[in-house]
Parts: structure tokens; sequence; C-alpha cells
């Protein structure tokens, strides 16, 4: 059996905590990875989220059999401006600080960039440098996790310094701390060049750290010609083998979280027919 989840801004009439219950309810969805940027700007803010706020959204989300399987707070990591880099690594241990009144056990981000927009595509990133930058801003976070009593959830991709199923189990290595875990995504590992090997590399992140993934992503997508990046989709509508992975997921890390990500609106309901009985 899958235990499927959604991000909540990928969920329509989610305006409030009450409106993202009930649509997911609605649904049939009962795990959301919960991204308060996202959703709730104006109350996402370090100094702004605390445990009441928690508490409330816990509760109401309960109210329609919805709990937070993981608590969003992407932000660049190792940004170049050493002051607001700081402030970014301030406002994650907020959140982990608050992540219990959420009943959220992991707090997940990427690893970001060398670059102040994290998205762009650079050769800095894969350098042993950056890793190092990396891994140390996430020792950091890892370290004050465990205090917390709260997971930190890393995901890797293909543009940040961790790239690759073999620098995550580097990452793993240097930080042996059972609250560091792996938000997997495979699709986040492949370009327009390399995307038919998809299975290949679950296959090899799976055999290397399965016991240290918290979270699978699943993301469909198409090729956009001519561009090196993948195009997400709705699941189902793409060239993601969803079966594949899915069945690596009940192999090595049965009813782990698996949130479809880009599947919005209706095509939510697709995906719960579809797959949560799988």
């Amino acid at each position: 059996m899958i235990n499927v989840a959604v991000r909540g801004h990928d969920v329509p009439n989610a305006e409030t905590f009450e409106g993202l219950g009930a649509q997911m309810e609605a649904y049939g969805v009962h795990s959301v990875q919960l991204s308060l940027p996202a959703l709730y700007p104006q109350i996402a803010g370090a100094s702004q989220i605390n445990p009441g706020m928690g508490q409330y959204c816990a509760r109401t989300l309960a109210q329609h059999q919805v709990s937070i399987a993981v608590l969003g707070c992407y932000i660049n990591m190792i940004h170049p401006d050493l002051a607001l880099r700081e402030q970014l690594l301030l406002k994650f241990e907020a959140y982990l600080r608050n992540a219990r009144a959420f009943n959220a056990p992991i707090v997940a981000s990427e690893t970001g960039s060398v670059r102040p927009v994290p998205n762009v595509r650079t050769q800095e990133n894969f350098t042993d440098e950056a890793y190092a930058q990396a891994r140390d801003v996430i020792a950091r976070l890892v370290a004050y996790g465990e205090q917390m009593g709260v997971t930190v959830g890393i995901e890797p991709g293909i543009n940040h310094p961790i790239y690759s199923v073999e620098r995550t189990r580097q990452l793993i290595d240097d930080i042996r701390s059972p609250y560091l875990g792996i938000v997997f995504d495979s699709t986040s590992l492949v370009s327009a060049s390399n995307y038919r090997q998809q299975l290949d590399y679950a296959q090899r992140g799976f055999d290397l750290f399965a016991d240290k993934i918290v979270a699978v992503h699943v993301r469909d997508y198409t090729i956009v010609p001519g561009q090196e990046q993948v195009q997400p989709c709705n699941n189902g509508e793409g060239l993601m083998p969803v079966e594949g992975v899915l069945n690596l997921v009940q192999q090595y890390r049965p009813m782990v979280a698996v949130v479809f990500e880009e599947t919005k609106g209706p095509a939510i309901a697709r995906v719960v027919k579809r797959y949560a009985g799988y």
C-alpha cells in the first residue's frame, strides 16, 4: 500500500488550514508536505511561526484525517551573501524548533547553490568546496534538529552541491546522525540527456541509502525539445517510470510518505484512485 501525499500548494481552495484539510479529505489524501512560505507567506517568517500556530494547524488538519508528513522550509543553504545565509539558516532552525507543535517529524529543504539564484545551473556547485560548504551547514542544522527531536530532510538535486546518489551517500557518511534524512526525488537527478536511466538512478539511491529515506517525491515530467531541463506535469501524463519507483518504495521503505509533486487539483483524485491501494 502506498502512503499517498501531496504538497499543500498543489491543492486548490487551500487559502486556510481548514480549506486545505477539507479539500484533501475530499480527494482522499491523508498526508501533506506543508510549505508555509508557498501557501501562507504572510505567516511563514522565522519570527511568526510559533507553537500555537502549529497546534492550531495540526488540530484543524486532524479533523479531516490529514497529518503533516513533511514541513517544507526550502532555502538556499549556501547563499553567497553570508549575512543573508545566516538569516535563512535561522529561519530553518525556527521551523525545527516549532515542528513538533505541527506534529511534523521532518523539516525539509534542498541544498541550494553557491549563486544567489539556486535553480541556475553552474559547475561551481559540483566542486568539493561547494560540497564542504553544504556539509558544514547541514551538520549545523542536524545538530539543532537533534536538540529539537526533529529530522532534517535533505533533497538532492542535479544542480545542487548534493547532486548525485554518490554525493548523498558521502553526506550521510560525513554526518553520522539519525536526525539526517533524505527526501528522495529521482526526477531531481535527471535531465533531458539522461532521463531514460531514471529508474537506474532510483535503484542506485535505494541501494545506497534506503534506510535514510524519510520521504519520496514522485514528479512526472515531459521533455521540452532543445532544453536540458524536464518540464513537470500531472502524474500519469509524462515520461516518469512511476510504477517502477513505487515498486522500489514497496520493497525498501513501505509506507514512507510518497509526495506526488506537481499533481494539481482533480489530478490528485486520479492519483489516489490509481495508487492508494497499489
